[in-house]
């Protein structure tokens, strides 16, 4: 494909999913069509279906530029201060995103929490990267993972400094953490999203007390 070529795929797929954005400021997923979705992009419905077979895989291509830009905020947040102080920000990160766009939010936590997983042949190219995240240098190299995958070598990290024990149980504690992340905007997403971060640090002193009161018996 040539570099032209190349441009213009990525500008038509972060069209879509700018579209499909913006539609789930006033419309639940389930609610928005592919026909107003192509009208807000400026494509025919032929193009939307040469880029995507469906709403739901739209949804996954905006969980993966969630997903990356997550994972760019996470590794930034561990060279300041890798360990607990990573995955706090982690949380901070994802509580922003919750305050700037609650709808998409919602619905892209309800899809990975139902199990979604992102399609790797829908994977943005470096193109993509750099027109959705300008301003995050580096995007193009940032590696694509999940979740629990970002958070895992930050819960290794802090028990290597001593901030959690060494018998500090991950996939248990990992568990916890997921829920909170999950958990807590889909409870106050609809209501009080700017409440979203108060609540995380609490949950987060609440989970690293708890762990370090279970490993000496207290």
């Amino acid at each position: 494909m040539s570099e032209l070529r190349q441009k213009k795929f990525a500008r038509t797929r972060l069209a879509l999913a700018t579209a499909l954005s913006n539609a789930l400021v006033e419309q639940p997923l389930n609610e928005i069509s592919v026909k107003a979705l192509c009208r807000e992009a400026e494509v025919s419905e032929a193009t939307f279906f040469n880029y995507f077979p469906g709403k739901q895989d739209l949804m996954g291509y905006l969980a993966q530029l969630w997903l990356l830009e997550l994972g760019w905020q996470a590794a930034a947040a561990a060279k300041a201060g890798p360990g607990l102080p990573a995955i706090q920000q982690l949380f901070a990160h994802t509580a922003r995103s919750c305050v700037r766009r609650p709808g998409l939010m919602r619905e892209l936590i309800a899809w990975l929490v139902h199990g979604g997983a992102p399609d790797t042949l829908q994977a943005p190219s470096a193109f993509e990267r750099k027109l959705a995240f300008p301003e995050l240098d580096g995007i193009e190299t940032t590696p694509l993972k999940g979740v629990d995958a970002l958070i895992v070598p930050q819960l290794e990290a802090a028990i290597m400094t001593g901030d959690l024990p060494d018998n500090t149980l991950l996939p248990t504690l990992l568990s916890l953490l997921l829920a909170i992340l999950f958990g807590v905007p889909l409870t106050l997403l609809s209501s009080h999203p700017g409440k979203i971060a108060d609540l995380y640090q609490q949950q987060l002193k609440l989970v690293w007390s708890g762990v370090r009161a279970a490993a000496t018996g207290r």
